[in-house]
């Protein structure tokens, strides 16, 4: 990783631009910090202020990761999970009037997606790694529930790069900053590797969504309510801390692989298992919810959520402050 950051550094490789501003979104370390919840917050933003954002991501799952494709033009979806990636699916759907497009190659989809939809904005998702695309705006996002795990590198540990790697950061983002075990200590330790502005964010839950039928229930319906749930993510307990603090009776959880592709029968199992526990309703995740669509149960919901920056003024400032 050192040798590729200083061939970048020295001219061996190219970092490749385009014609507008580029915002990155990404960790240091695996899964779970709140890249999508992120970027969503961004899109806002930026559509709030008139910008019209494109979102690059790179599609992890889909069937061929390495083909440009478009998951939503902003005004319909073209792509489905199978061959455009649970999440930038997911993305489309929180974020109707932003086209989304996918693929490895980001400075190709990026000079398709301004071609195309003529955007002024790109939002890079999960992009901290891919330094062969020039960034306006380099984000990384931290974990504060558990930051850097044991403080090794993968398959050691849970971190892609090294601490240091924060330097390339602008502003770095504590998620989950409500569960840090100390927050002073993870700020400060921070802080010894990069000079980039510090915020705190927390997820905050927004409603309910039937899979199936698309219907919303506000939160007050969770409390009191026994629920089953399910989660193929980075971090499924995390959905059980959030159903308990509305309420919620989790009468269990069954744990998947992250991204993991359902199939029926293991549906057919989970609305057997949340019969026999008693529970009212069964529950997952909005990403899983959006992986299972097309085969989903009249019985499950899924828990959206939001991300909060607490610094809200400051952090809209720095996100479109400079546009």
């Amino acid at each position: 990783m050192r040798i590729r950051l200083t061939a970048y550094a020295k001219g061996l490789f190219r970092t490749q631009r385009l014609p507008c501003r580029v915002i990155s979104v990404g960790n240091i370390s695996l899964g779970g910090t709140g890249k999508t919840p992120t970027v969503i917050n961004i899109a806002g933003l930026l559509a709030m202020h008139g910008k019209r954002p494109v979102v690059l991501s790179r599609g992890y799952g889909r069937a061929d990761e390495s083909q440009v494709a478009v998951v939503s033009d902003g005004a319909s979806f073209i792509a489905d999970p199978s061959s455009g990636g649970d999440e930038p699916v997911l993305i489309a759907m929180r974020l109707p009037q932003v086209p989304v497009v996918v693929g490895s190659d980001r400075h190709r989809a990026g000079t398709f997606a301004l071609d195309r939809f003529h955007s002024d904005v790109v939002l890079l998702d999960d992009g901290f790694q891919h330094i062969r695309l020039g960034r306006d705006l380099n984000i990384a996002l931290i974990d504060g529930a558990d930051p850097f795990g044991n403080g090794k590198l993968f398959p050691a540990g849970i971190l892609r790069e090294p601490l240091d790697a924060l330097n390339r950061a602008d502003i770095v983002i504590i998620t989950r900053e409500d569960q840090a075990a100390d927050l002073v200590a993870l700020k400060k330790t921070i802080r010894k590797y990069t000079t980039a502005r510090i915020f705190c964010a927390r997820y905050v839950p927004r409603d309910v969504v039937n899979v199936k039928s698309g219907e919303t229930m506000p939160l007050t319906s969770l409390h009191g309510a026994a629920l089953f749930a399910f989660a193929g993510i980075a971090r499924p307990g995390s959905l059980v801390s959030l159903l308990g603090s509305l309420g919620a009776d989790v009468k269990g959880l069954r744990s998947f692989p992250d991204h993991h592709p359902y199939s029926s029968a293991e549906l057919e199992e989970l609305v057997e298992k949340a019969s026999d526990s008693k529970a009212d309703m069964l529950m997952t995740t909005e990403k899983d919810g959006v992986r299972i669509r097309g085969m989903a149960p009249a019985s499950l919901w899924a828990l959206r959520i939001d991300l909060d920056v607490l610094e809200r003024d400051a952090w809209e400032k720095s996100v479109v402050g400079q546009l």
